[in-house]
């Protein structure tokens, strides 16, 4: 019997497995076209993009000022074409073209990698972005006003600031915002505020920034103040999940704001997304916020737009 039993089991898991691999999802584009909220030089944002793509091991060609091709072939059977056009402000992708990879023009769906590649190549063209040395310090978009005074700023805005060789502290559990209407169930089961501030501490030591966890944050200490604007966890393990976490954040001393950005990233559980619980797809999002903000911490630029913000409608 419980031989019997095992054999059951066993075939449940591998149809879960075998289903999970046959899903398909609807293609990404991922629109970077206003990284900048001044122009830079389109050389050096060309050179980003190539150096990005070559970086995870893409194939990318210039087929003309503002387009360029590249191309991915792995395992010599899955092969991937993507489109990136690109200007002084930014780069979008977009799809091309695909072989064994479940393309599906009816519906615009393929193979969930598909978007899991471009995703990993987006970061990567970002991260190359990110050390072009370019700051909008000097745009002046306003600060959000408070709840509490729609005539007085909360912070007042400064310029730019040279964050190398500097310490900045943030909260060991990032604060949900008074304006968010997290369900209950991820504040109470998830521990989503102390991932997101152990995955940006995390990343941003390994980029070579000293970010320190500190409760008691003093007035004249240099903060990386991170908020949760909204969180959803729809979806399961049985019926896939469709989760996605918004933050938003600030260098900040004092009253001071030198740098703002608004990050979001979203998940469908990944390959094994089957056997993973929802707080644990929440955590698959927190890693890839942290790494995320700590690109952005590395040269960062007021306005920022990080991960799958532009995906996001709020």
């Amino acid at each position: 019997m419980k031989i019997i039993l095992k054999f059951i089991v066993s075939v449940a898991i591998f149809s879960l497995f075998i289903t999970g691999c046959a899903r398909t999802n609807s293609i990404q584009t991922f629109d970077n076209s206003r990284y900048f909220q001044k122009r830079v030089s389109t050389n050096k944002i060309a050179r980003a993009i190539r150096d990005g793509a070559q970086r995870k091991g893409w194939d990318i060609r210039k087929i003309r000022n503002g387009l360029m091709v590249a191309t991915i072939l792995v395992r010599n059977k899955y092969f991937v074409a993507v489109n990136i056009n690109y200007n002084a402000y930014g780069y979008k992708i977009s799809y091309k073209n695909s072989r064994n990879m479940k393309y599906n023009p009816a519906d615009n769906s393929i193979h969930p990698s598909y978007n899991k590649w471009v995703r990993l190549l987006q970061e990567n063209i970002n991260y190359e972005l990110s050390n072009i040395g370019m700051s909008n310090a000097s745009n002046n978009k306003p600060v959000a006003m408070t709840a509490k005074s729609k005539k007085k700023r909360a912070h007042k805005k400064h310029s730019g600031i040279n964050l190398s060789g500097k310490t900045i502290y943030i909260k060991p559990l990032v604060d949900y915002s008074p304006k968010s209407n997290v369900p209950r169930n991820i504040k109470e089961e998830c521990t989503l505020p102390k991932a997101l501030s152990n995955n940006i501490v995390k990343n941003s030591l390994n980029n070579g920034l000293n970010v320190r966890v500190k409760r008691k944050i003093k007035r004249n200490n240099l903060q990386l103040k991170v908020q949760i604007e909204e969180a959803v966890s729809a979806g399961n393990a049985f019926t896939g999940h469709n989760k996605f976490v918004v933050i938003s954040g600030a260098i900040v001393k004092g009253k001071k704001v030198y740098y703002t950005f608004e990050a979001a990233r979203l998940s469908g559980g990944g390959y094994f997304g089957a056997y993973r619980s929802s707080c644990s797809v929440l955590g698959r999002i927190a890693k890839a916020l942290g790494k995320d903000v700590a690109i952005w911490l590395k040269n960062p630029y007021d306005g920022a737009k990080l991960g799958d913000t532009q995906l996001i409608r709020r």
